[in-house]
């Protein structure tokens, strides 16, 4: 199948600086050990595997900074998210990924912290409805899908970016996740290739995120939704 079919790039514009780099390269920068105070979150184990990204984001810190700010944006998680009530994936606040890229010696400017921040919550947003352009064709059997648990996999590349990547059509991915996603009991596995496009500077003007299911049943989904994608008009490949 092809790429997701929701305009979700993280694109650079005037209102914000351009991205130095990529603060993303190397997966999410946030620490999964130390960050939010005051959880009682279970630990990490074989068969709850939890991406950094969105694990321990503390939303009681002060709101007098707009840096300690959390993002409104958030995905709907099946009991087990890092909101109070476990009902949510919360984004981390500009101050969190600041102090985290420091601690990994990826150091930015706090004036960028906020930019970085909206765009770690695009490319997060815009992953989960990709996920949810598949989970449209299940509405009448489940409505309201969540997000169990999730991993990062960097390095690990997929078939289909390591065939894209032989082929001379695209550049390796600069990271990838498996979400695991709750459909009203039935879990289904997507996985999801994360490319960043840079100008001649090097610098990050936008992301591209390449979500699709996986398994025999994934196969199906994705001819459905090139299929669909095709009748509307649309560009049904890569």
């Amino acid at each position: 199948g092809g790429k997701c079919p929701v305009d979700h790039a993280a694109k650079s514009d005037d209102r914000s600086p351009k991205l130095k780099g990529n603060p993303l390269k190397s997966g999410c920068p946030v620490n999964h050990d130390k960050l939010g105070g005051g959880r009682n979150e279970p630990a990490d184990s074989a068969d709850r595997p939890i991406h950094p990204c969105m694990r321990k984001v503390d939303v009681k810190e002060t709101r007098t900074n707009p840096l300690d700010a959390v993002p409104a944006e958030s995905i709907p998680a099946a009991g087990r998210g890092n909101s109070d009530d476990g009902k949510e994936w919360l984004n981390p606040s500009p101050n969190q990924l600041f102090r985290a890229l420091k601690r990994k010696q990826k150091p930015i400017e706090i004036a960028d912290s906020t930019s970085v921040a909206e765009v770690h919550t695009a490319v997060t947003d815009g992953t989960w409805k990709c996920i949810m352009a598949y989970e449209e064709m299940h509405k009448d059997k489940c409505p309201n899908p969540t997000l169990s648990r999730f991993s990062g996999k960097d390095g690990i590349y997929s078939f289909k970016a390591k065939a894209l990547h032989w082929l001379g059509l695209v550049p390796l991915p600069f990271d990838r996740h498996d979400w695991v996603v709750d459909r009203c009991g039935k879990e289904v596995t997507y996985i999801i290739d994360y490319y960043s496009h840079e100008d001649d500077e090097g610098n990050t003007e936008y992301y591209t995120i390449d979500a699709r299911p996986a398994g025999l049943s994934g196969v199906v989904d994705r001819v459905r939704l090139c299929a669909k994608k095709w009748w509307a008009g649309e560009s049904a490949f890569w």
